[in-house]
């Protein structure tokens, strides 16, 4: 029985492996189309017939890095304040009273693509659910997206423009994200997703008197919530609840759908750059997430897995979801062993294997940046990419964008227990203690959005500390990543045999292994008084 379990598990785990790489390839091409658009292209003239007049000129116009970025943050502005006064409105609509701290924590963090959620889903009406949450789930993704378009193009065009955010931004959304999130709606609805204005049933119980189920626009939201890596779910036991991820078919299929745009932005640069180098990158994505998936499934699960889901399906959900940095759990994570919980953190702290879209893709070009510089010094030769020289500024630059993650962690992490909110909360300081506060900073800082603490941390310390380590977490990379892509924009290219080849097998196992080596050093002793120590 053993054996034939496990042959089970190897048919599920590759037929999610096959499924999902061959779905993104086959999103890669309109997506390379999205990237260096065909001119005279129909169904983009209509996509942008509305919004060009909206906006008119700015719609059309080549931006720097600079001004992309701009329009990005802007954006992102509106949409944190809109959803903000929405939510502080939600009494108008019958909803409880929010306070203020929850309110910038819940904007901030659905805003930057984490969807932490230190709030119950009864907090939270139909209405605000509807126009906050499932809302800004489009929108953050959408933003990383249009971002990774733009990064691409720096490594890729012979002018220094990037495109222009606003066509970038309603592209994604149009053609990208509103018809696959559609589709896997009706999907998830007919796996049994519930999809529903009405607030509630009531169902009687086996022992006499009735239960009150609550209902929504479930499926909608979560389509959305694990195409676009979000994570936030309807209800507060996330994807462990039966209503948000009935049986292992829907399991199986929501995790594909978590896969499934990470692992298309690759295979759509390497349309554009080369076929072996996009795949070149994507091996070392996938490889560094059977990695996390083997810690994993070693270290098990402890207590608390789903029946419905077994063992097998909740680790690799889980382990899907963090490698993908959505965030989504089938479980709590007190039901994962301590080398569970360090693949997820691990996972996080790398945040590009596979990442979620498109800036896990930009986090693994930090890396590859990185990984030739290091390689140039060893072998003493100027590092290049692509026929680019890599200069010392954008040595720097990468750098920074490496150094701001474990800084957004792991100072926040120390306030937490020299001001002694992390005793008030969790009690007396141990290896638990400690994994919980770490895991806690390390999601918002990965705008990941799992965690131990829930709606416990519904403070106004833990509240505005997360809040500002999630807009920290994601727009300081973005504005590193966007002065990196428009530093190459601008480079002059030579057709010249590189000095380490950023294609092939080779260079892929030399990019995963810095890739980890590097991360290893960073968090290690936390590792250590952490999960390690449970």
């Amino acid at each position: 029985m053993a054996d034939l379990s496990l042959e089970l598990y190897a048919v599920q785990l590759i037929s999610l492996m096959s499924l999902s790489i061959s779905a993104a390839y086959a999103l890669s091409r309109p997506l390379a189309r999205l990237i260096s658009p065909p001119s005279g292209s129909r169904l983009l003239s209509i996509v942008d017939a509305v919004p060009r007049r909206v906006i008119g000129r700015a719609y059309v116009e080549e931006m720097s890095w600079r001004r992309y970025l701009a329009s990005l943050l802007a954006l992102n502005g509106v949409v944190l304040a809109l959803d903000a006064l929405l939510l502080a409105l939600q009494p108008a609509l019958g909803g409880p009273r929010l306070s203020p701290d929850l309110i910038f924590n819940i904007a901030s963090s659905f805003v930057t693509n984490t969807d932490l959620q230190h709030y119950a889903g009864s907090m939270l009406t139909t209405y605000s659910q509807a126009l906050v949450i499932t809302y800004t789930m489009f929108v953050a993704p959408a933003s990383g997206l249009a971002a990774s378009f733009a990064f691409i193009r720096g490594f890729t065009r012979r002018t220094d423009s990037l495109g222009n955010f606003y066509a970038d931004f309603t592209r994604s959304i149009i053609t990208v994200l509103l018809p696959l999130s559609f589709i896997s709606a009706l999907l998830l609805i007919l796996m049994g997703v519930p999809q529903t204005l009405q607030t509630q049933v009531i169902v009687g119980a086996l022992q006499g008197g009735h239960h009150i189920i609550r209902l929504g626009p479930v499926a909608s939201l979560e389509s959305i919530k694990l195409l676009g890596n979000n994570g936030g779910g309807y209800y507060s036991a996330n994807s462990a609840s039966p209503l948000e991820n009935p049986s292992g078919i829907s399991n199986f299929y929501e995790s594909f759908l978590m896969l499934l745009l990470p692992l298309s932005i690759p295979l759509a640069f390497g349309r554009i750059a080369g076929t072996k180098r996009g795949a070149s990158i994507l091996g070392a994505m996938l490889a560094g997430m059977g990695v996390l998936l083997g810690m994993a499934l070693l270290g098990g699960a402890v207590i608390g897995v789903e029946p419905r889901l077994g063992a097998f399906g909740t680790l690799l959900f889980n382990t899907v979801s963090m490698a993908t940095n959505t965030g989504a759990t089938a479980s709590s994570l007190l039901a994962m062993s301590p080398l569970a919980v360090s693949s997820f953190l691990m996972a996080m702290f790398v945040q590009a294997v596979p990442g979620a879209i498109g800036v896990g893709f930009m986090y693994m070009m930090i890396f590859v940046v990185i990984t030739l510089f290091i390689l140039g010094l060893m072998v003493g030769k100027t590092p290049e990419i692509m026929g680019m020289k890599i200069s010392p500024r954008d040595v720097k630059i990468s750098a920074a964008a490496f150094l701001v993650h474990p800084l957004a962690i792991l100072i926040p992490l120390v306030l937490a227990f020299a001001a002694g909110q992390a005793q008030h909360l969790l009690g007396t300081p141990g290896p638990l203690q400690f994994t919980e506060v770490l895991y806690e900073f390390t999601s918002a800082a990965a705008n990941n959005g799992s965690d131990y603490l829930g709606v416990a941390a519904n403070s106004p310390f833990w509240n505005y500390l997360t809040g500002i380590v999630m807009l920290v977490g994601r727009f300081v990379p973005l504005a590193l990543m966007m002065a990196l892509a428009g530093s190459f924009a601008g480079k002059d290219r030579r057709r010249m045999p590189e000095p380490v080849e950023t294609q092939g097998l080779l260079f892929a196992v030399l990019l995963l292994g810095m890739t980890f080596l590097l991360t290893i050093l960073t968090f290690f002793p936390f590792l250590i008084l952490g999960p390690f120590s449970i």
